[in-house]
């Protein structure tokens, strides 16, 4: 058996950035770490890849990708996440894009995976809470990025579009937080945008699900496990 791992892609914008950040808040010790529970539950199963770009959108994610896949042999790749448009979806600013723009970027980003064999998972912006980013930023409210669960609804459902017309899988977060948080959702949130480490288990638990649904032989159980369990290995290592 090869020791050579098959990869897991996480791209995205500052939520995947930090997806392996323990401490989001000082205050608050030790969270949950996205990136870690990944690891984790595939180790010795599949390799998971960060590459977050905080602030980035997905004009400037398109330009990234190509050189990503450059970088890294495609036939490694087996899944990847797709997930920005809290910066696009913003009210005014240099991150904005506009919707049909969005969409048709969006396209073009699950299409090049599928190009090279690769299983894209789109995740929606999340809910957002607008008072506490005020109240934590408000330098940038003041340069208008501003932000509004209206507008990331709009463009959270034209993603789970995009998702359904080209038959990839998509995370629908603002659902899953409204769920899962009920009255208590910005819990799942550190500023108001940025995920808490119960907003990332959350989201961690939505991402297994969607897996397990859309690409089930990529789920953790269903992935061949490197090697024997050393209990299985005879003395001399004959059988590894």
């Amino acid at each position: 058996m090869s020791l050579k791992y098959q990869k897991f892609l996480l791209f995205g914008d500052s939520i995947t950035e930090f997806a392996f950040n323990t401490r989001m808040s000082e205050d608050k010790g030790d969270q949950f770490s996205l990136g870690a529970a990944l690891a984790n539950v595939y180790t010795r199963k599949l390799d998971v890849v960060q590459r977050g770009f905080s602030g980035y959108n997905t004009r400037w994610a398109l330009k990234l990708l190509p050189r990503i896949l450059e970088s890294e042999p495609t036939d490694d790749i087996v899944l990847s996440t797709v997930f920005f448009g809290s910066n696009d979806a913003v009210h005014d600013g240099s991150q904005k894009v506009e919707l049909p723009e969005f969409i048709q970027i969006n396209i073009d980003l699950v299409r090049l995976l599928k190009s090279k064999g690769i299983k894209p998972i789109l995740i929606g912006p999340a809910l957002h809470d607008a008072d506490k980013w005020k109240s934590l930023r408000p330098e940038e409210v003041a340069k208008g990025v501003v932000r509004s669960n209206e507008n990331n609804k709009r463009y959270s459902d034209a993603l789970q579009e995009v998702a359904r017309t080209e038959n990839v899988a998509f995370v629908n977060l603002i659902e899953t937080f409204s769920n899962q948080g009920g009255s208590d959702w910005r819990s799942l949130l550190n500023d108001g945008l940025h995920f808490s480490g119960k907003g990332y288990e959350v989201f961690y638990n939505e991402l297994l699900k969607t897996i397990r649904v859309a690409y089930p032989e990529w789920a953790p159980e269903n992935v061949t496990y490197k090697y024997p369990n050393w209990r299985d290995v005879e003395p001399d290592g004959s059988n590894i």
